[in-house]
């Protein structure tokens, strides 16, 4: 019944969209600018474990709920910008489980997302506070136009849900054997080089201040490239991250990913790879799309993707999964409508008899 009423509740909601989005930049006399934006994006999950399925309408784990604001100041040929960040702490894909039933809406302090500023010269950018690692988004390039409904880091989609072993519950969760390892957003210090032929270095140094219980030191450094011609639209990452803790010990990982699209054809393929080092896991990633005009109203997307992990949780496992990805746009309402499905499979040297577990999702975004 609670999630009719979600789905009327948010229909009603997307029926009364503005027929086009609002530029909301107020600019002060002194040449100061305030941008605020924000998007939601509700989605329908689907998940079927092998003996019992699941459905629920929450919020979209691979682009949550947010709001926030820009503030940019002119500082003669320089510039300061602050952001402010927050989810809104809807009950996201990435939460639900067969175990829990959480609250449909629990803000918490780990929901702010960014509070920092950066100073922005000839010789770089420096940002403070709360915001993107080094290494944020380096395994996560995407230019397929299709992450709203799948994208590398595959626990967005339903990373809470159990494995059963036959009938039982193992548990073992998806987001325990499908990390991609991408660095994460902490209270930090961090540096970025001018671009220089398309190549951008960055490196941070950040704690967790957010959630409880993590007194660790965290470091990364990542490379950066971007290439757009006529024909070819390029972008690439790398990165190394590690972690100094007293309480669980240190690790390191290394990611990269790339993603290209030949602009004429609007073919496009991506691929990651990431290894969690000390035997965390490992893994290889890819998706080929395709985005084009169908419709008047906006572009249309669509891609495959497989995922190929080894030893996560227990040395020796494979950790496999496939999905089929849909985005269709519609321009003049900021609006995109997408469909994704997934499907999970787990082994190890057990002995156990891991179920497949399959999940789709439905929805929209709308931002402003």
């Amino acid at each position: 019944m609670k999630t009719q009423i979600l789905l009327i509740a948010a229909s009603l909601c997307i029926a009364a969209l503005p027929a086009r989005s609002q530029d909301l930049t107020f600019t002060h006399p002194s040449g100061a600018t305030a941008t605020f934006y924000g998007q939601l994006n509700l989605t329908y999950q689907r998940v079927d474990d092998g003996e019992e399925t699941n459905d629920d309408f929450v919020d979209n784990g691979n682009s949550v709920s947010r709001m926030g604001f820009w503030i940019d100041m002119p500082l003669g040929e320089n510039k300061l910008r602050m952001n402010f960040e927050t989810g809104l702490g809807f009950k996201t894909t990435s939460e639900t489980s067969q175990l829990e039933d959480a609250d449909w809406i629990d803000w918490q302090r780990t929901d702010l997302r960014k509070f920092e500023a950066v100073y922005i010269a000839n010789f770089g950018s420096v940002w403070i506070g709360q915001g993107s690692m080094a290494t944020d988004g380096v395994a996560e390039i995407d230019n397929s136009g299709t992450s709203l409904a799948g994208y590398a880091n595959l626990p967005d989609m339903a990373g809470g849900y159990e494995f059963r072993d036959g009938e039982a519950l193992s548990g073992i969760v998806i987001g325990d054997v499908f990390k991609d390892f991408d660095g994460g957003r902490r209270f930090r210090i961090r540096y970025d080089t001018p671009k220089f032929s398309g190549f951008m270095i960055s490196l941070a140094y950040g704690e967790e201040i957010l959630a409880e219980d993590d007194d660790a030191d965290y470091y990364d450094v990542a490379a950066r490239y971007g290439y757009e011609s006529e024909m070819f639209k390029a972008d690439a990452a790398i990165g190394y991250a590690w972690k100094n803790s007293d309480d669980d010990g240190d690790s390191e990982q290394v990611i990269a990913s790339t993603s290209m699209v030949h602009l004429p054809t609007g073919l496009n393929a991506t691929f990651a790879l990431g290894d969690g080092q000390d035997d965390n896991g490992s893994y290889g990633y890819a998706k080929i799309g395709w985005t084009g005009q169908l419709i008047a109203q906006g572009s249309t997307a669509v891609s495959i993707d497989y995922f190929d992990g080894s030893d996560y949780a227990v040395s020796g496992s494979d950790s496999k999964s496939w999905g089929i990805q849909a985005v269709q746009a519609f321009d003049d309402y900021g609006l995109e409508a997408y469909l994704g499905y997934r499907e999970y499979e787990f082994d190890d040297d057990t002995g156990a008899d891991y179920q497949d577990i399959s999940a789709l999702i439905l929805g929209a975004r709308w931002k402003f």
